[in-house]
This record gives structure tokens, C-alpha cells and sequence, in this order.
């Protein structure tokens, strides 16, 4: 999937809706229409695309009359990040399975924790490890986050120095491209999405 695909998917309302509720728990769709009080044909045809574009996967339960029922749920952790400022627009979408790092300590954890046969105890090793890991996120989100302030104002300063240099706006902006302080090259943009 590309990020403007997933863009367009979280363009509608409803599907938002599904995606939030079925990220709680698994619903099935009688569940989602009588929660959401959408009819069952125009909810089957949001799940189905959602379905098709890997964002939800589809556990059938059997019943013991009638047909089986379908749960829906969110497919695989999915990150998008949307940048826009006036020296860029980028999207980059990341999926668990553009994960090469096989090596990482929560990695190694992981699958520690995954060979604890007491189930208990699994899920204790499990939670710590899930603790760990959003302790470490907030802290690299938080680091992110300074850094591209600290940029923003790195290229605002340029701005500013350029323009008193008296140049017209296309030697501006060619001089703020050769100083690594201007808009990203079109290239640049289109390689991460």
C-alpha cells in the first residue's frame, strides 16, 4: 500500500469510524451497523476495500445455526507521517514489514518471551516488553519532534539571511537548495513516498 491510498481510505468518515472501533476489539457487521447506525451493504463495501487494502483481516466464527460470522480487525500496525511546511510535503508509510532489524533488544525479548510456555508468565514478560517499548517511543517522538522545531527555525533563519541579500526569488530560492535549506527537491519527495 502507498500513503496516498491509505490517505484516501482515512479521507471518509465512516471508514475512520470502523478503523477506530474495530482497533478496540473485533466487531462483526450487524455490531458496526447497529453501533454506528449505517445500513450492512454500505458498510459491507467499506470493510471490503478496507479488507483489499490490507488495513483490516477477516476471523470467521462458526455459529450453530446459520452462516459463520465474520470479525473484523486492524490487519498490521500501520504508520503514516505527513509533513507539511514551506520547505516541504512528504508522506512516508511504514508497515511492520518494512522492518529489517531482526537484531534489536526488544526483538530478542520478543521472542523470549514468546517460548515462556506458562501462559501467565508469557503475558506478564509480554506487557513489560510493551511498557518498555512505548517508554522508547515517546522518548524518540519527543526527540523528533525537537529536532524538526530546532530545523524549522534553522530554515526560517535562512530565509531571512537570504532575503537580505537582495536576490530575486529564483536566485533564493536555487541559493537556500545549495545550502541544504530550502524546499526538498521534487525527487527527494517522491523516493520516501
Amino acid at each position: 500500500m502507498r500513503a496516498d491510498e491509505l490517505l484516501d481510505i482515512l479521507g471518509n468518515r465512516t471508514r475512520r469510524e470502523i478503523i477506530r472501533r474495530v482497533s478496540e476489539e473485533p466487531k462483526c457487521l450487524s455490531e458496526l451497523s447497529r453501533e454506528m447506525g449505517v445500513e450492512k451493504m454500505a458498510l459491507a463495501r467499506h470493510l471490503d476495500s478496507m479488507r483489499k487494502a490490507n488495513i483490516l483481516t477477516v476471523e470467521e466464527e462458526r455459529i450453530k445455526r446459520g452462516r459463520p460470522r465474520k470479525y473484523y480487525e486492524i490487519a498490521e500496525h500501520i504508520s503514516l507521517r505527513v509533513d507539511i511546511s514551506p520547505e516541504e510535503f512528504s508522506m512516508k508509510l511504514r508497515t511492520p514489514s518494512q522492518e529489517t532489524d531482526r537484531d534489536s533488544v526488544h526483538t530478542l525479548r520478543l521472542e523470549s518471551a514468546k517460548a515462556i510456555n506458562d501462559p501467565l508468565q508469557r503475558l506478564a514478560a509480554l506487557t513489560k516488553i510493551a511498557e518498555d517499548v512505548k517508554k522508547e517511543i515517546e522518548y524518540y517522538e519527543d526527540a523528533l519532534q525537537r529536532a524538526e522545531d530546532v530545523l524549522d527555525q534553522v530554515r526560517r533563519a535562512g530565509r531571512e539571511a537570504v532575503k537580505e541579500l537582495r536576490l530575486t526569488r529564483s536566485e533564493r530560492s536555487s541559493l537556500l537548495k545549495v545550502v541544504g535549506l530550502g524546499k526538498r527537491s521534487k525527487l527527494e519527495s517522491i523516493i520516501e513516498t
